[in-house]
């Protein structure tokens, strides 16, 4: 539940050991302290003098929220990155590092354990303790919203069965053994699991009473002044000296309101000027149905995709994606993306019987808003270049298309996948035999044996590159998707902050990292 901006009384009392309990609404009726006495001379020049404190300011069109479990947008998710740190975090490039756990360890992929520093400390100075993300875990398991799910998705042990109700929360697999060390056991193998954990809804809270909202990353809430939240640097902060900013104000504007002073701002309106594009972890494709006799012959779809260049159906529709020729995002793919080879298409179909007496028909579903009837019309008129193709649009609400997808009744239908965490086996299993998103019937014994070794194996990274390259060829080989691009997410940076990187595709940008370029005249100028 959001409330207008931003839900917190400047003072409160946290009675559960666990959540924030946001039950209070700062309103326009609350008094904010201010001195009433006027100016003198002397404090105008001393204020002159005085060096003026770096601050950043971020601009946001949404309500914030303090619980992970009340997240709906990326606005939402970039302030409580301020405030909470998790086990596992990202650098600039979007790598995984340690975040409250300095370093964490397993011996069979399954039964995992995090470290915490012993440095890590909430911003009242009390540490950040073992029990203190078993109860937050334990909180979202048991919450209302559906973020819930992803300890399930994550294979949590026993997550389904006390997100349900079947089992008490002590169940779920999170323990403390040790007051600040964490162990994770799971229902599988997961060589991935520490990228897993960089996932917002696992930030922890605080599970003491308090007067003000206490915090465990590099800021500290200090006050909400209407449309303005102010953030302070948390003086409790391990490496206090490389965080530049020592405020951050998130102040929330209208839609097509100017940006006035604001650094950053996520989804700005379009032709803004100072807009970079990010890479997101998000693919768009569409599928084709293996149980649909023609869809899974292999020369049908071969043919299919042989006739469609992503660059072509996207150009001169002003979209800010990249076309792509794979189903990975280009930071996942294990080496470049290769360019579209045309193939004799006549030759391809009629290996598949297909002649001019038996033409191939198929129909295409999409979405019937948006880009997608364009980019669909485009692909019908590719494909309608070859006599020997009849392709009907099958144009479909959202609800729809997915009750079709879900059921499997489509023969080509418009898809897209976005990942939860930064690693290649996010977008694997949409093509695993028996994966629940696994919609296109697509079953294939090799690859489910290579994301078996993936998942179950401690291996040495280049044997992890090897299974990569194996498993996204083995995609391509069989067309088992129509690939078309890969989104990006459009932040706006005014000009002189740094500290990004334009390759980070995890839509995770810091305000810790960030900083001002004239003010860092030595540093050099990463974006």
């Amino acid at each position: 539940m959001t409330f207008p901006f931003f839900v917190f009384p400047l003072r409160f009392v946290i009675k559960s050991a666990v959540l924030f309990m946001l039950i209070f609404l700062l309103s326009a009726c609350d008094p904010v302290p201010h001195d009433k006495s006027p100016a003198t001379a002397s404090d105008k020049a001393a204020a002159a003098t005085k060096p003026a404190i770096p601050v950043l300011t971020r601009a946001v069109y949404s309500d914030l929220v303090l619980n992970p479990t009340d997240i709906q947008n990326e606005e939402q998710v970039s302030f409580l990155r301020d405030l909470f740190e998790g086990l596992t975090i990202f650098d600039p490039q979007g790598n995984v590092i340690p975040g409250a756990a300095s370093h964490w360890y397993t011996e069979d992929n399954k039964i995992w354990f995090f470290k915490l520093r012993p440095e890590a400390k909430w911003s009242n100075g009390e540490p950040v303790s073992a029990e203190d993300f078993v109860l937050s875990w334990q909180a979202l398991a048991r919450s209302a919203g559906p973020l819930k799910n992803y300890l399930s998705f994550m294979h949590l042990e026993n997550a389904l069965e006390v997100a349900e109700g079947k089992m008490p929360v002590q169940a779920l697999g999170i323990h403390a053994p040790e007051p600040f060390l964490v162990q994770i056991k799971l229902d599988k193998p997961l060589s991935y699991l520490p990228k897993m954990l960089t996932h917002a809804a696992l930030l922890p809270r605080y599970r003491g009473e308090a007067t003000n909202p206490v915090a465990n990353g590099a800021y500290g809430l200090v006050e909400q002044r209407g449309d303005l939240i102010r953030l302070e640097k948390n003086s409790f902060y391990p490496q206090q000296e490389n965080i530049y900013f020592t405020r951050v104000d998130y102040r929330k504007i209208g839609t097509g309101q100017d940006l006035g002073a604001a650094d950053l701002v996520v989804s700005p309106a379009p032709g803004t000027e100072n807009t970079q594009l990010f890479p997101r972890l998000c693919s768009y494709f569409y599928e084709f149905n293996f149980r649909d006799a023609l869809m899974a012959k292999s020369a049908v779809r071969k043919a299919l995709v042989s006739m469609i260049s992503p660059a072509a159906i996207l150009r001169d529709e002003k979209l800010a994606m990249m076309p792509s020729n794979s189903v990975l995002p280009r930071n996942m793919q294990p080496e470049s993306d290769t360019q579209w080879q045309a193939s004799v298409v006549e030759q391809l179909l009629q290996q598949a019987g297909i002649s001019a007496a038996n033409p191939l028909r198929f129909k295409l579903s999409y979405d019937q808003v948006g880009i997608h009837p364009a980019i669909a019309n485009r692909l019908i008129q590719a494909w309608s270049q070859s006599d020997l193709i009849r392709v009907e649009a099958q144009p479909l609400s959202w609800t729809q298309l997915q009750e079709k997808r879900n059921k499997g009744d489509f023969q080509v239908i418009r898809s897209g996948w976005c990942a939860d965490y930064n690693d290649a086996s996010a977008f694997f299993h949409l093509f695993r035999s028996g994966s629940p998103d696994n919609k296109t019937g697509f079953a294939n014994q090799e690859l489910d044996q290579l994301s078996e070794r993936l998942s179950n194996e401690i291996i040495e990274p280049q044997a992890v590159t090897d299974i990569l390259r194996r498993i996204s060829d083995l995609i391509r080989r069989e067309r088992v998707v129509l690939p078309i691009f890969q989104y990006n997410k459009a932040v706006y940076i005014k000009e002189g902050i740094a500290g990004y990187e334009l390759s980070n595709p995890t839509e995770t940008l810091y305000s810790k990292d960030l900083y001002r370029l004239q003010n860092r005249p030595h540093s050099s100028p990463q974006h």
